[in-house]
């Protein structure tokens, strides 16, 4: 399994499509710091992906109460939770 960490709300076009082509089944995406809005923004588009890709979406409590917004998907991470998928995770993923 390799993690991939979104950190941004938009990437360049063809950026946002090279690390949605890369994921594969089994794969974890953690959206984190702006990228915690895609869930919230992109929630129907994170959602498709998530079902075709058969991945897992992630994102931080801590984001979520940053921004006063509760994702209507996605499994919430304590930042202990994040340290141990980090480490759980053959390859990290930084985009």
């Amino acid at each position: 399994m390799r993690l991939h960490q979104i950190n941004q709300l938009d990437y360049p076009a063809s950026l946002e499509t090279t690390w949605q082509n890369s994921l594969q089944a089994g794969d974890q995406v953690l959206l984190i710091e702006d990228g915690f809005l895609k869930s919230i923004q992109y929630a129907e588009k994170m959602q498709t992906l998530t079902k075709e890709k058969e991945i897992t979406l992630y994102y931080l409590q801590s984001d979520a109460a940053a921004y006063g917004l509760s994702p209507t998907f996605g499994i919430a991470l304590t930042d202990e939770e994040w340290v141990e998928l980090t480490f759980a995770a053959e390859a990290n993923i930084s985009w």
